[in-house]
């Protein structure tokens, strides 16, 4: 049985991430994910907050490669095959139902935030597709053990025994750390019986996809005969948001002709569908009259109720990161962050407390 001083679950960005990290530190480190890269994600929205992080981490435990992705410019000109898109800011459009988008003298149905100072210098959209798999290729030139496609069991006895199959071969590992990333799929809170949280305010679902031929955003306004005059920056260059009666509607751009797009439904309006959607207002209709749903491969994914967590998120030999500790809502992009933050602060403590008897106190 191999032996570890932690094993990560989930090979999302977060979790490679905070592999590659524990490793820079002289932690051993397994990494282990059921399914495999490239693969459909969302959660691509970057913020000025994000970029700051990754960059702190990627200078401090010294991990260059990281750097470029801080930025539209310096991703452009260091990596420009893994697509991604270009984000200034932030951008909200109020739309009436069964009406095209209309605006008002004073942009009252209109909302620009911007957040730097120039496209080079720009936040991005992650096209997590790409970027997840560079991570994980990252993970695979570093010590850490990487284990894809691998289904598992968890069983906690003076630390963890992980056991599970990859390609019809059994896995055994021991882990004296056990860190959870897989997201909702919570293996390890539930494999602990903790509770759920559910007392949450927001009660939302979302239906979403990838598509390509998505009309910009300016060209409906063009055609509308709107003037853009006043912008800060481009719209289609940006978080941009669509908000409706029922919720609202994101759109993320990729440099690869791909756009991100979803509607966030409160669960009044849950049952409503993509088209009976598109149909109650025109103007986002008409930027999806040619679009086409690439990703994922079975089409539209519908959620449940999107807001969840748990009601004790670390213990004196687990922790979940933040995406798998609880979720409200996609709204102003901040799971990356979220996640970040999380990885920052755990690896801390790991770092400093992993030879003291202060750990399992912290």
């Amino acid at each position: 049985m191999q032996q570890f001083d932690v094993v990560i679950l989930g090979a999302g960005f977060g979790g490679s991430l905070t592999a590659l990290l524990l490793d820079r530190i002289g932690l051993s480190v397994a990494l282990i994910d059921r399914g495999r890269h490239p693969r459909f994600s969302i959660g691509e929205s970057s913020t000025p907050a994000a970029s700051y992080l990754l960059q702190s981490l990627s200078h401090k435990y010294d991990l260059p490669q990281f750097q470029p992705f801080c930025k539209y410019g310096t991703w452009q000109q260091a990596c420009p095959d893994i697509a991604c898109g270009v984000k200034r800011g932030f951008s909200y459009f109020a739309h009436q139902p069964d009406q095209m988008f209309q605006t008002e003298p004073a942009h009252g149905s209109e909302l620009l935030v911007t957040a730097n100072l120039s496209e080079s210098l720009a936040d991005t959209h992650w096209y997590r597709a790409d970027l997840d798999e560079f991570f994980a290729k990252e993970v695979q030139k570093s010590n850490v053990v990487y284990l894809d496609q691998t289904e598992v069991a968890l069983q906690r006895s003076e630390g963890w025994h992980i056991t599970g199959s990859r390609l019809g071969e059994a896995v055994q590992l021991q882990a004296a750390f056990l860190i959870d990333a897989s997201g909702a799929a919570s293996l390890v809170p539930r494999t602990l019986g903790i509770t759920p949280e559910t007392e949450f305010k927001t009660r939302s679902s979302a239906i979403f996809g990838h598509f390509q031929n998505v009309t910009l955003w300016q060209t409906i306004l063009d055609g509308q005969g709107i003037s853009q005059d006043d912008y800060p920056f481009n719209s289609d260059h940006s978080a941009l948001h669509h908000v409706l009666s029922e919720g609202w509607m994101w759109q993320l751009r990729f440099n690869n002709g791909i756009t991100s797009a979803g509607f966030v439904l409160d669960e009044r309006h849950a049952d409503r569908d993509w088209q009976s959607l598109q149909e109650r207002y025109p103007a986002i209709q008409s930027q999806f009259a040619e679009a086409e749903c690439v990703a994922p491969s079975g089409g539209l994914r519908t959620t449940g109720r999107l807001q969840r967590g748990w009601t004790q998120c670390a213990g004196a030999d687990w922790a979940l990161l933040p995406h798998t500790a609880g979720f409200i809502d996609p709204l102003h992009s901040t799971g990356i962050a979220h996640t970040l933050c999380g990885i920052e602060r755990l690896v801390s403590l790991l770092e400093q407390h992993w030879e003291k008897d202060s750990r399992r106190e912290q």
